[in-house]
């Protein structure tokens, strides 16, 4: 073997114990990429045919590994033989002027059998006659590893007992997992196993076997009772006598199939609000095409799922098949009126089923849009409630007394309903002391925090925490400086104790 092989094969060695140690990473891939890289470049130089067949059988070994880790298969194509970089064995003198070839047969014959005569006597005289003359030993050239030329794994298997079809992405609950294993440079002898990592731990295995004549084996890798394979990321090796010669990722998702948020629109994006309102959506005649759009997660490949429009109860356009999208995301269906036309006036309703649960339902109808006409309603503030506190709701409490509040009132709030109010509308409140001002609070409007209507409130206090002095007090709000309610109260003096 020569210098070139020999590296190479070591690399591929060091690669294959990396695989064997657990999951790989894109730095393991990249490295083997490089290798590839040298593999191919090997072409050039190496030009025994048996290494030669060799380096391209870790071609195609490495580039089915680089397949299964990124999904694409890389470029393995073995350089051609370059002459003038093949190394000159040791002593050679090309330029040496060359003899005919007949001359050189007759020459080289004679040589050879002279000296194979002169080695036998040299070597029989040269040893005791107790000695028994030893075979010498014959270094074979490393047999190339088998290599996978097909690892896939899915569900149900075809009529040839092949798989049927082939995912990476199995749903939640899956009963078994089923894999397809091929190799090539395989004797029939041979033995070869596989085994199941999840999280780097073995979750199941097969013993050793041989080979046989099959160009395939089709197994069970994972299979579960009642509740299914467990969730999670898995990682299929195959084995050809203690080296890695495959691997193949799949997963198993851990959320149950499901969608929601039903919407049907008469176009592609639908914005916003339903002409009639929440829960039916209402659309004018004419409509051609009517799509269907839903939030779904756990959705794996293969998985059956199917979408009918109804009109007036009965069936009328359906859309069945197998999931091949992504597990999460949101889908669009679209449904065409039949011979083209619009659709006609009535009640419809989408239906999906296929989950193993209640079919998901939305409904719209097809008809004259009734026009809403709402009566616009001015800003207004109601009536003040004076009051020493106030519920969360607005309700207030511990109202003005007879004779007005005590001494030692500390706050007072001012509590008042309120309509037709939009968003930064400008608004104040004005407190007055024995027909002073004491107090102005200027704001705008928050229709995130407040609304349109309900009920507000203001308070007056004394920003060091004491009393309120005596007196006779009024609030007065404002909408746009138009004053809109009024309130008084009283705060009795202080009278010392006689």
């Amino acid at each position: 073997m020569s210098d070139v092989t020999g590296a190479l094969q070591e690399q591929h060695r060091r690669h294959v114990s990396r695989m064997k140690r657990g999951p790989v990473d894109e730095g393991f891939v990249d490295e083997v990429h490089a290798l590839i890289a040298k593999l191919q470049e090997a072409g050039a130089i190496v030009a025994d045919p048996a290494e030669r067949s060799q380096v391209r059988a870790l071609l195609r070994f490495w580039g089915h590994v680089v397949y299964d880790q990124t999904g694409v298969y890389p470029d393995t194509t073995l350089q051609p033989l370059d002459p003038g970089r093949v190394p000159a064995l040791e002593g050679e003198e090309p330029s040496r002027r060359r003899w005919p070839s007949l001359v050189w047969m007759l020459v080289g014959g004679a040589a050879a059998a002279i000296i194979a005569a002169g080695l036998v006597l040299v070597g029989w005289f040269s040893l005791p006659r107790d000695t028994a003359v030893e075979t010498p030993t014959l270094i074979p050239t490393p047999t190339p590893l088998p290599f996978v030329s097909r690892v896939a794994v899915g569900m149900g298997l075809g009529e040839d007992g092949g798989l049927e079809s082939a995912t990476d992405t199995f749903c939640l609950g899956v009963a078994d997992v089923v894999a397809e294993v091929a190799l090539e440079g395989v004797e029939p002898e041979a033995l070869w196993r596989w085994e199941v990592q999840r999280a780097g731990e073995v979750v199941a295995a097969s013993a050793a076997t041989p080979w046989g004549e099959d160009e395939r084996h089709v197994v069970r890798p994972l299979q579960a009772r009642s509740e299914g394979v467990e969730p999670g990321r898995y990682e299929l090796l195959i084995y050809a006598g203690e080296h890695v010669v495959g691997a193949h990722s799949f997963r198993v998702l851990d959320v149950t199939p499901g969608l929601s948020n039903l919407q049907v629109a008469d176009v592609p994006e639908s914005s916003g609000e339903a002409p009639g309102g929440p829960g039916e959506r209402v659309f004018e005649p004419g409509v051609r095409v009517i799509y269907l759009s839903y939030d779904y997660e756990g959705f794996c490949p293969g998985l059956g799922i199917s979408h009918v429009l109804s009109h007036e109860g009965e069936p009328l356009r359906e859309s069945v098949g197998g999931w091949s999208g992504a597990p999460q995301g949101r889908a669009q269906v679209a449904f065409q009126a039949p011979a083209g036309g619009p659709f006609s006036l009535g009640s419809y309703e989408v239906t999906v089923t296929g989950l193993g649960q209640e079919p998901a339902r939305v409904a719209f109808r097809i008809g004259e849009v009734e026009q809403v006409v709402s009566e616009e309603v001015s800003p207004a503030f109601g009536d003040i409630a004076i009051a020493l506190g106030v519920q969360p709701d607005g309700t207030p409490t511990l109202d003005v007394p007879d004779g007005g509040f005590d001494w030692n009132t500390k706050v007072v709030y001012a509590v008042f309903e309120y309509e037709g109010m939009t968003d930064s509308l400008p608004w104040s409140a004005l407190w007055m002391r024995n027909g002073e001002e004491i107090a102005r609070q200027e704001r705008l409007w928050d229709m995130e925090t407040a609304g349109t209507a309900g009920t507000h409130w203001i308070a007056r206090y004394d920003e060091l925490g004491q009393v309120l002095p005596g007196g006779s007090y009024s609030v007065t709000v404002y909408i746009e400086n138009v004053a809109q309610r009024t309130a008084s109260f009283d705060i009795r003096y202080y009278v010392p104790p006689e």
